[in-house]
């Protein structure tokens, strides 16, 4: 069963490098009305959310700006992101995403957000790509 959710919080930004700024406040204030979270589920749950969101940022813009929203949720047994964004379609392999060996440069975002959330799904719908990301909560 799914239980009713204590906090949401939203951002609708243009998805440029200041958009990363305007996340972390976002989860800033998340973590300021939910001290009930635990130390590890806000690090990993960042973490994830950082790196979709630096993604999306990095891959998503064409010429000119693009829109993103991101929905946060905190539930009593769960944290929740959403994002929507009107960039360029994501060419990503979600079951393929794992590590790359330690001298590679780049390719660990999404492994990471990947290892830090329990679901973590891709789809593009019309001209928008939606990301969603969850993590159970443990227990405190």
């Amino acid at each position: 069963m799914r239980h009713s959710r204590l906090q949401v919080h939203e951002l609708h930004a243009c998805a440029d490098p200041e958009c990363l700024g305007k996340v972390h406040d976002l989860l800033a204030r998340m973590w300021e009305t939910s001290p009930e979270v635990s130390e590890l589920d806000r690090a990993m749950f960042e973490t994830a959310v950082i790196e979709i969101a630096a993604n999306i940022v990095e891959h998503g813009s064409q010429e000119g700006s693009i829109l993103c929203n991101l929905i946060l949720e905190v539930y009593p047994d769960r944290l929740d992101a959403r994002f929507k964004d009107d960039g360029r379609i994501a060419q990503v392999d979600l079951d393929a995403a794992a590590m790359p060996d330690d001298f590679a440069e780049s390719g660990r975002g999404l492994a990471m957000a990947k290892a830090a959330v329990d679901v973590l799904t891709y789809h593009r719908h019309n001209n928008d790509n939606y990301w969603t990301l969850s993590r159970t909560r443990t227990a405190s």
